[in-house]
């Protein structure tokens, strides 16, 4: 499947995991983790990616987690989409994570691979980012825990070798109202197990305590959530095209204007998905 050959390691712990990278780039070896292996086989085929080494974190007991300790849920990186579509441990995941590719490629991507991965989409992290949720990292000093809105902007800022290891979520953020959608070329509303393929706009809503928190992934060329979007959203003494035109001026990044989608097409989608959301979090018909 990969036209060269590489070497392959499957160490015990996140631990050995990262002393293997370091020892390995020492070498010169231009070392990868390897979950899914998805992005890695495909990149290679088209000789996009060579990596000499790869180091399989699949079986590393703390990436493999997936149960609630306590209040809080647990999930290991090399869990995947698959299995937390069907634990719905946290509903707006298995929404969010219910959409990328198709059964037999959810079955291989792991969580971790979908939020590292090198495409723009990366629908799961979505759903993560609204939850204020907490990263475990693996790095060459050691084990963090930080928070993962400030760890994420367009991509998770890891340092070379940093191994993401576990995501958790405190369980009343699992249980928020939520909508979520994906639209795809044709504009309409693609939900789990109905069309697959890459979003012209893919969102995740949830509504906690009156505030609405909001992530997008399609829109511009990176997923993302914006806390200044998210204030002009929430301020209902303006009307919402009001709030709508003002939110175009906060986005993070040029639209993205593709064969796939014009720039003029996804803002439209964008705007009726925003109005959409509202009306069923907020119970309001909002005429587009």
């Amino acid at each position: 499947m990969i036209p060269f050959d590489f070497a392959y390691y499957k160490p015990a712990s996140a631990g050995e995991a990262v002393y293997l990278f370091h020892d390995l780039q020492v070498q010169g070896k231009n070392p990868f983790y390897y979950g899914g292996g998805t992005e890695i086989i495909s990149f290679s085929r088209l000789h996009q990616l060579y990596p000499q080494a790869v180091i399989d974190v699949k079986d590393i007991p703390e990436c493999r987690v997936l149960e609630y300790q306590g209040d809080t849920l647990v999930m290991g990186a090399a869990v995947t989409l698959s299995q937390i579509q069907e634990s719905n441990f946290y509903p707006l995941l298995s929404w969010c994570g219910g959409r990328v590719a198709d059964h037999t490629i959810r079955d291989k991507i792991t969580l971790g691979g979908n939020i590292c991965a090198r495409i723009p989409y990366r629908e799961a992290i979505l759903a993560l980012l609204v939850a204020d949720c907490q990263v475990v990292i693996e790095g060459k000093d050691g084990t963090k825990r930080e928070p993962l809105d400030k760890m994420f902007d367009r991509t998770l800022q890891l340092e070379p070798g940093d191994l993401l290891v576990q995501v958790s979520v405190n369980k009343q953020h699992t249980n928020l109202p939520f909508y979520s959608s994906k639209r795809t070329t044709d504009g309409k509303v693609a939900y789990p197990q109905d069309r697959v393929g890459y979003p012209l706009i893919s969102s995740a809503f949830v509504k906690d305590n009156g505030h609405v928190r909001a992530a997008f992934s399609g829109l511009c060329a990176f997923p993302f959530r914006s806390f200044e979007l998210e204030n002009v959203l929430c301020d209902r003494g303006a009307p919402l095209g009001e709030r709508l035109d003002r939110i175009m001026g906060l986005l993070p990044g040029q639209i993205v204007n593709d064969m796939e989608g014009s720039g003029d097409y996804r803002e439209f989608l964008f705007r009726n998905t925003v109005r959409e959301a509202l009306g069923q979090l907020e119970g309001v018909e909002y005429v587009c």
